[in-house]
């Protein structure tokens, strides 16, 4: 039998085979291609990360010594005992033109004092800045500052050169001050990477209950965003975050997420970047599940409320981060013990809201029961410090 030449070529031909597989090939790469883009635009958002840590059992600001390093001490942001802060100012910068004396503190209290009298707004209307920048110091000469003013400067003012945190002290929402040498550390710290920071004090529970504290560092905030303030101590002003440690982390998540309510949001400044370690993300009665917060911070959750219980309650959901997410929310970074009082899921919810709002989160899980500002060993601080410096470029 005469096999036929014309079949065995077209058998032994491979160019269909071959142009099969190229076509697959292109399919497989143009589905490839596609992938990539929905998870472009789907996926976390630029800056997200997730970690899981160790720490050392030393706060590692404590064990340093801040060579040049100044504070400007007790500088009022308004009338009360408690609305002072402290500016702790890197190596070479300049807290402006020294007073040095206590007439001089004396008198701009004196003017803080008389504009929170003349002030008839409502309690979160007290955020809009009364006080002058000037202050008794106890490393340095206080600066010479503005004085007298209820709303922010309109007086135009050369754009700072230096990035500028604003921290906030923990303790329960009742207790502690800027002045512990836990925060006066860290405080310096962030000062000798190159920040100047401002160290605030505010009114606490169960005497001013909520939201005292938060009206407080809302003013705080307006005052550091005074044009006076920024020249003052050469802030830039695009690079202001803000940085708290447990009771103090929560009042900084709230500052930022309802930053929409202060006089110098309304005049176009924003908080760029947020840092909290073991900040409360939610005080409602989520947080008194099996595995969340124990009776005792129940009871100091609702004596800071000023609550009779978790059912009646409305100021609950008002202080918890939880429930403030927006996608106009600026980058976090939420530092959190596996095994502290400060229950795990509530950063980790936390993350996952933000995340969901397309908000940039570093979280950083740290092994053991470290809280609040005990997790600052080296490598954290570093850390910290690092992200600050990043989106505060």
């Amino acid at each position: 039998m005469t096999s036929d030449p014309t079949r065995r070529r077209a058998a032994r031909d491979p160019r269909p085979v071959t142009r099969r597989r190229s076509v697959q090939v292109l399919a497989l790469a143009v589905a490839a291609a596609l992938l990539v883009g929905l998870a472009a635009c789907t996926g976390s958002p630029t800056g997200d990360s997730d970690a899981t840590v160790d720490a050392k059992p030393v706060i590692y600001p404590l064990s340093l010594r801040y060579r040049g390093i100044e504070t400007v001490s007790d500088v009022p942001y308004g009338g009360d005992r408690l609305q002072q802060l402290d500016v702790c100012l890197p190596v070479g910068a300049s807290g402006g033109r020294p007073t040095g004396t206590a007439t001089d503190a004396a008198r701009d209290r004196a003017d803080a004092n008389a504009s929170d009298s003349a002030d008839t707004g409502a309690s979160a209307d007290a955020s809009a800045d009364t006080s002058s920048a000037a202050g008794a110091s106890t490393s340095t000469a206080a600066p010479d500052a503005p004085t007298g003013s209820a709303e922010p400067d309109a007086t135009p003012t050369a754009q700072g050169t230096r990035a500028a945190i604003m921290m906030i002290h923990g303790g329960s929402w009742s207790h502690g001050d800027k002045a512990t040498a836990a925060y006066h550390s860290v405080c310096q710290y962030l000062a000798s990477e190159g920040f100047v920071v401002f160290n605030v004090d505010y009114r606490l529970a169960p005497t001013d209950p909520f939201p005292a504290g938060l009206d407080d560092v809302r003013r705080a905030l307006d005052w550091v965003f005074r044009a006076s303030t920024l020249d003052t101590y050469d802030v830039d002003r695009d690079r202001v975050g803000v940085f708290g440690g447990s009771a103090g982390g929560n009042l900084a998540s709230l500052l930022a997420l309802e930053d929409h309510g202060s006089a110098s949001y309304a005049a176009g400044d924003r908080i760029r970047a947020v840092a909290e370690l073991s900040g409360p993300a939610d005080l409602t009665a989520a947080s008194t599940a099996a595995d969340g917060v124990t009776e005792g911070f129940q009871r100091t959750q609702l004596l800071y409320l000023n609550c009779p219980n978790y059912a009646d309650c409305p100021a609950a959901r008002r202080a918890s981060p939880m429930y403030k997410v927006t996608a106009t929310t600026p980058p976090f970074f939420i530092g959190q013990s596996t095994h502290e009082f400060i229950p795990a899921w509530e950063s980790q919810r936390f993350a996952e809201r933000l995340r969901g709002h397309d908000v940039p989160v570093t979280l950083v899980m740290v092994r053991g029961s470290a809280h609040s500002i005990a997790q600052l060993d080296q490598a954290m601080s570093e850390r910290v410090a690092g992200w600050f410096r990043a989106r505060l470029r």
